[in-house]
């Protein structure tokens, strides 16, 4: 019976990524675009809230929505 991989061994194997470094329109410097998860509350009309999720690229250094 073969190994079975563990999530943990998985992600290890899978997760070479590369950094994406690029100039920074704020601050004049290089700095790495990163992904992070937005979470905004909305108040509907009735008065439940509603929560709307994103996921987006922000410059590291500013956190400001990355355009490229």
């Amino acid at each position: 019976m073969a190994k079975q991989l563990s999530f943990a061994d998985k992600i290890k194997k899978g997760g070479k990524t590369q950094e994406f470094i690029v100039m920074c329109p704020d601050t004049n410097k290089e700095t790495k675009v990163i992904t992070v998860r937005l979470v905004e509350s909305i108040k509907t009309e009735k008065g439940n809230y509603k929560y709307q999720d994103r996921i987006m690229k922000v410059y590291e250094s500013t956190y400001k929505p990355y355009k490229g």
